[in-house]
């Protein structure tokens, strides 16, 4: 997996962002960020940019400083086998919020979790990239719902 920030949001277009993201391998990439957020970021475009470039998209909307809700979930159940299947062939799958360490961190931990790794394992192996994710109090609390 490969953690970034909001493609467009680091003085490049969204475009040139995910230029960058497939020449590191990205086959796939997760979104974070609600629409409403991505109105603001000016990032509204991504799912074409993706379409265009042969990027399987992925939005999993979870607000800013908050846990996933119901709209996470019902993303999640839609989504999760396409993108354990991804990982499973090999693929790599970038995920984004806005900044690329909160609430990209807290989700990767959730697949890797999924993947039968153990919950300290996950938290660990995505704090070693991110050492400010999974840090919110409410992130820890949803993080130990899930494994063991």
């Amino acid at each position: 997996m490969i953690f970034t920030p909001c493609p467009g949001s680091k003085g490049t277009s969204v475009d040139e962002a995910l230029a960058t993201l497939q020449a590191a391998d990205a086959d796939a990439l997760i979104t974070l960020m609600p629409a409403e957020e991505l109105a603001r970021n000016e990032a509204t475009q991504l799912a074409q940019l993706c379409a265009e470039r042969g990027l399987e998209w992925f939005h999993l909307p979870v607000a800013d400083e908050q846990v996933p809700l119901a709209d996470f979930d019902q993303a999640w159940e839609q989504s999760a086998d396409r993108i354990n299947e991804l990982l499973d062939a090999g693929k790599r799958i970038a995920i984004h919020c806005k900044g690329g360490s909160g609430r990209t961190g807290l989700i990767a931990a959730r697949i890797l979790i999924d993947r039968d790794v153990p919950r300290a394992s996950a938290i660990a192996s995505v704090q070693a990239l991110r050492p400010k994710a999974i840090q919110h109090p409410a992130h820890v609390g949803w993080i130990e719902r899930f494994g063991a």
